[in-house]
């Protein structure tokens, strides 16, 4: 339902208000919706459209599912939920009013605030960019404007080297054409990738026909007409191309938070409740910066998963409900995927390089590649690519910290089953969910 608003104070007041309406938005939403029938709840959005399924986008640019597959919830969510919908942008936060700001001079009142207003792309800033052809990644938009130029395209520039990168460079093979991706270092997804996986993903991609540039940043784009017609690489490389697509990062929307005083770096600082510094103000989503308690890294995730955890424990922490155990921790956070056709899953600190850390790693196997690795014996990061056996049974022994020394010799034996050695030890199943315990049944232990 739309809300009209109160023209002589040009205020409503809610109980609960959202900014973004993206996944971490939504879940936020059903989760207070659950936990409080009665309270009053807006979400404030640029776009009023219910959120789609991110991860689903590649398969829609590769030609795999439609469009109308990819909505995450009904086109009447809002009603169905009881929850109004406002459509506007939001400039400003008086935080000791308690009090929204929006873009037309409206104000919205609230008694708790969840900023899920997620983040927008990268782009580049080199001479050319603004050429036609060259498009960013983020929005059904973006991707419908990338499928319309199709027709026309015959090879392809990918710049970035993320799973987005990577899934964009797959789809588009998918679709036949001609890529280039070009990889600013030496190696993909640095924050979870070591030098082995990386090179293990990249030989699937020059086997797929891929041509890749490492070591390389794009320093102008060519192009007549107005529209890009090839890219000039730090090498001096030309790569002629009549499509361009970015995929460098995002960045959070967080302008307006640092003017009404809440503490923002790379995002919004959050503690394991997802409260900001600010009093009835809590945040989730890609918005949020997650530090390592490990290695003391900051970062933002940028994940579907994650994102889901981390509203789902806002709202119970607005709802007075979280317990203390219960908190996000960005470390326990289970990531599953294919890279370019591997099986691929990881938790924790997986690429501990630079850290005094130790390393289990499996017996080489083609297109395989798993490991653990351990802290002072106690299981702290895992890494399967190729392979997920026993992906969630080292998930268990991180989420429950447990010493792994005695069995480190047999962890990858195949005759050794890491989820029956766990029972052993009483074990607790483990962790996939904000205040919930998987029952041993879901997963086989």
């Amino acid at each position: 339902m739309n809300q009209d608003f109160n023209s002589a104070s040009n205020c409503r007041h809610y109980t609960f208000v959202i900014v973004g309406n993206g996944i971490a938005g939504i879940t936020a939403a059903e989760t207070l919706r659950v936990g409080d029938p009665a309270a009053a709840i807006a979400i404030i959005a640029n776009d009023a459209t219910p959120v789609y399924f991110r991860p689903a986008l590649k398969d829609y640019l590769a030609g795999r599912v439609s469009e109308n597959k990819l909505w995450a919830r009904p086109a009447n969510f809002y009603q169905q939920q009881g929850i109004d919908c406002i459509a506007a942008r939001v400039v400003g936060i008086d935080v000791a009013r308690h009090r929204i700001t929006l873009l037309d001079g409206r104000q919205v009142g609230y008694g708790r605030l969840l900023l899920a207003c997620g983040a927008y792309p990268r782009s580049l800033t080199c001479p050319g960019s603004n050429l036609g052809g060259i498009f960013t990644l983020r929005s059904i938009t973006d991707y419908q404007s990338v499928l319309a130029r199709l027709p026309q395209v015959k090879s392809v520039l990918v710049v970035g080297s993320g799973t987005l990168a990577l899934e964009t460079v797959e789809s588009m093979r998918l679709r036949g054409l001609h890529v280039s991706h070009i990889i600013r270092h030496k190696t993909l997804w640095s924050e979870v990738l070591d030098a082995t996986a990386s090179d293990l993903v990249l030989q699937q991609e020059r086997h797929d026909g891929v041509d890749i540039k490492l070591n390389s940043e794009v320093v102008e784009f060519t192009g007549s007409q107005g529209q890009v017609s090839g890219a000039i690489t730090t090498p001096g490389t030309h790569i002629p191309c009549e499509l361009v697509l970015v995929a460098i990062g995002i960045a959070p929307y967080i302008d307006f938070m640092r003017k009404s005083g809440i503490a923002c770096g790379l995002g919004v600082k959050v503690d394991h409740a997802m409260r900001t510094n600010a009093p009835d103000i809590f945040a989730a989503g890609d918005v949020v910066e997650t530090t390592s308690q490990l290695t003391g890294r900051t970062r933002l995730v940028g994940q579907w998963f994650p994102a889901v955890q981390q509203a789902r424990a806002a709202a119970y922490s607005m709802l007075d409900r979280l317990e203390v155990e219960d908190g996000f921790r960005a470390e326990l956070c289970y990531n599953a995927t294919f890279l370019y056709g591997l099986d691929f899953g990881s938790v924790g600190l997986t690429n501990a390089q630079g850290f005094a850390l130790q390393e289990i790693i499996a017996p080489p196997r083609p297109h395989s590649y798993r490991k653990v690795v351990l802290k002072d014996g106690c299981a702290v990061g895992m890494l399967s690519l190729g392979d997920r056996k026993q992906a969630l049974a080292f998930k268990r022994a991180i989420d429950h910290r447990v010493n792994l020394l005695p069995v480190a010799p047999l962890l990858f034996e195949e005759q050794f089953d890491l989820n029956r050695w766990l029972n052993m030890q009483a074990v607790p199943p483990p962790l996939l969910d904000i205040g919930k315990i998987v029952e041993r049944s879901e997963v086989g232990v």
